[in-house]
């Protein structure tokens, strides 16, 4: 049987390239939700920044490019790591190590902000992982959970009554993901300790020239659900030409909430 990467990613070696590739377009489809975030919480002025669950590295550079500080990025995936340190070898202010979001190998107070982007969907204990990202941000720090999705939010039309569900959260449980972690943020934290503010990043919709192109790039992550699911070459290919036709002729509609928190950490706690 496939082996496991990494309890954090749920994915097995077999899936790990198409895992990476999807990583890669997230990290770019999103860049414009993070950054202003970045800025939010003081990424520029931290002396210390920790990225938690750094997976391939796309989202720490970005860090890294912002800051003068150093940044450790820290990931439960060896595959993971080694992918990272390719993509942050120019990056002379990255450290990266091996390490479970659960149990961070930190002493407490050690970071002036904690970072983490795509995380908590996957954990097993989300609430586990920010008490110890607690833990290792020094008082007055901040933590920052820049896209956590909530697939319940998710708008789409025209609908297609045995596709949409597949991308509307059966897929991740099947993963044993969280679909629903968005709408779960500002409950986590604030049980953390932590002053707590919420929002939804991702208020721009997309023109279907837009969508289009994301399709056409993870196109192959699109099949390979819908293979796994059941469903026919048959009934892929009608799909396919259905949702193509509609972005062509420009009426595809698609929102997905996707859901940031900010937590400052008391001087007192």
């Amino acid at each position: 049987m496939p082996q496991k990467d990494s309890p954090c990613h749920k994915r097995t070696k077999e899936e790990l390239t198409d895992f990476i590739k999807k990583l890669h377009l997230q990290a770019v489809e999103t860049a414009e939700e993070r950054l202003p975030l970045y800025l939010k919480v003081g990424l520029k002025d931290a002396t210390r920044i920790l990225d938690v669950g750094c997976g391939s590295g796309v989202v720490t550079r970005d860090i890294a490019r912002l800051t003068k500080g150093t940044v450790i990025g820290i990931d439960g995936s060896l595959d993971m790591l080694n992918v990272a340190r390719n993509i942050l070898k120019e990056y002379v202010n990255v450290r990266l190590c091996l390490g479970e979001a659960h149990r961070l190998p930190f002493q407490k107070e050690t970071f002036d902000l904690v970072t983490c982007n795509l995380l908590f969907m996957w954990v097993d204990d989300p609430q586990a992982v920010i008490n110890e990202m607690t833990r290792v941000v020094k008082p007055g720090g901040t933590i920052l959970a820049s896209l956590e999705p909530d697939y319940g939010g998710k708008i789409h039309w025209p609908e297609h009554p045995t596709v949409d569900p597949l991308f509307a959260g059966e897929a991740i449980r099947k993963k044993q993901g969280d679909p629903h972690i968005g709408r779960k943020l500002r409950n986590f934290f604030v049980r953390a300790g932590l002053q707590t503010k919420v929002g939804i990043g991702n208020s721009r919709i997309w023109s279907c020239e837009e969508d289009k192109d994301y399709y056409l790039h993870a196109r192959d992550f699109y099949i390979k659900v819908m293979s796994d699911a059941g469903l026919t070459n048959e009934e892929i290919d009608r799909w396919e030409y259905d949702y193509l036709k509609s972005l062509d002729e420009g009426i595809q509609l698609s929102f997905f909430p996707q859901f940031y928190a900010i937590g400052k950490k008391p001087l007192s706690l």
